[in-house]
């Protein structure tokens, strides 16, 4: 990063989980409701997808799936899956961790996560003509439709990450950074943003 201050910092973490013990998510659904009394806070929701319970407690949002049936390659069943998100650092972790146990009723024990995506925010520190940069910019990958969204969405380009990071640049100079889970690819992406948004200032 450049010396000065863009601001750059993580909103969100997405992460992944492996239960220890199998839980049906007929009990999850049931055990919400029963908690709710309690816990004015916990919200459970099962849509088409049956395979599939969200649950929302203590600011966080899990998603829990449904454990497969099916045997990998070594005949073994995989454990059961969770993805955790609205974790905003990574000292947070562990309470979201924590919180997991409780909506599933199982005794607390740290499990080994995998953080799949983070959400970045970060500033230019002056108004961009996000339209300009459009129309003058053609080898940069980019999509802008005004009038059904008020942000740019530039694409990082693959020399500096194979993964899908994509931001959002807006007028006010705010930046927004999804797609990829390392923050050294996300800060090197920026700059690169910068280097480009800063020539169009709004005037």
């Amino acid at each position: 990063m450049e010396k000065e201050d863009y601001q750059f910092e993580v909103t969100n973490l997405k992460i992944s989980v492996k239960l220890p013990r199998e839980v049906s998510l007929e009990f999850v659904d049931a055990r919400c409701k029963l908690l709710y009394p309690i816990h004015r806070d916990i919200i459970c929701k099962r849509g088409a997808n049956k395979n599939i319970l969200s649950v929302r407690y203590r600011n966080f949002s899990y998603v829990l799936f449904k454990r497969r049936s099916k045997r990998n390659r070594e005949g073994i069943i995989p454990p059961q899956h969770c993805n955790i998100t609205k974790i905003s650092c990574k000292s947070d972790i562990r309470d979201a961790i924590g919180y997991l146990f409780v909506i599933v009723n199982q005794p607390p024990v740290w499990l080994n996560y995998t953080i799949d995506n983070y959400s970045c925010t970060a500033n230019t520190n002056q108004l961009i003509d996000i339209v300009k940069l459009y129309i003058n910019e053609p080898k940069i990958p980019c999509e802008y439709n005004g009038e059904k969204f008020p942000g740019l969405k530039i694409y990082c380009p693959k020399e500096i990450s194979d993964r899908n990071l994509t931001s959002l640049v807006f007028k006010s100079g705010s930046v927004i950074l999804v797609g990829g889970n390392n923050l050294d690819e996300y800060k090197e992406f920026f700059n690169w943003v910068l280097k480009i948004a800063r020539k169009y200032p709004e005037l």
